[in-house]
């Protein structure tokens, strides 16, 4: 089953199959709404005040929730579509070597030519958080021409403004790999968790201006394989 945070039916389709035989999300969210447990910052902005929230109301902890939750997402084999941008124009590149995290060879690269004070903070922050490779979760968020990671490419890059070893970035153009990501992959999916009950709640009862710009996924390390790559699309 894959998933996509941007299309309401997929959201909502992916949700009832997980709650299925354990919780009723519609009631729940009204449930929350009527007590006031929706209007809190929170809520709609701390994934732990979120997963605190929605397990207090089926009364588990946390860690409970988000156990039961895991075990469904593996019974249904949950994929999550993910988008990499990169100005790393050759599509053979990754259906060879699939989605990398970040090697001794870019890392050296990037301290060599990083001398834009706010490129090398970015830098440092990410690449002390972790090698990514990373993807946007909105597809809208991916293909705006104005997204960051498609200008200045390639995503965890961008600090390095899209220097590629043997990539003349001048003459490339912004590739898009759509990818359904294993939800066993994930580093962290107390967030996943909550982008996506974030989602479907604001599915059944809008907020004003709500967008997924900035929602990602980070494997931490971890290579996505070029099987799960299921289109290349240059914009």
């Amino acid at each position: 089953m894959i998933v996509n945070i941007d299309n309401s039916e997929s959201v909502k389709g992916f949700v009832s199959k997980i709650a299925e035989n354990w919780f009723n999300p519609e009631t729940m969210y009204s449930d929350l709404k009527a007590n006031g447990k929706t209007a809190s910052s929170g809520f709609w902005g701390i994934p732990k005040d979120l997963l605190n929230i929605v397990s207090e109301y089926l009364n588990q902890t946390s860690n409970e929730f988000v156990t039961k939750w895991n075990e469904k997402c593996s019974t249904y084999d949950t994929k999550i579509m993910g988008y990499h941008c990169t100005r790393h124009s050759n599509e053979k590149v990754f259906a060879e070597n699939g989605v990398l995290p970040l090697s001794d060879e870019t890392i050296t690269i990037a301290e060599n030519i990083n001398n834009n004070i706010v490129a090398k903070e970015t830098w440092e922050s990410r690449s002390q958080k972790s090698p990514g490779p990373w993807f946007l979760l909105s597809y809208e968020d991916a293909k705006n021409p104005n997204n960051d990671y498609c200008i200045n490419g390639p995503e965890i890059l961008r600090a390095c403004s899209g220097h590629q070893p043997n990539v003349d970035t001048a003459n490339s153009i912004p590739l898009i790999l759509h990818c359904a990501i294993p939800y066993s992959m994930l580093h962290d999916k107390n967030y996943f968790i909550f982008c996506i009950l974030r989602a479907y709640f604001n599915f059944i009862d809008p907020e004003d201006g709500f967008n997924f710009n900035g929602y990602s996924i980070d494997l931490a390390g971890r290579k996505l394989e070029p099987m799960h790559i299921i289109n290349y699309e240059k914009i």
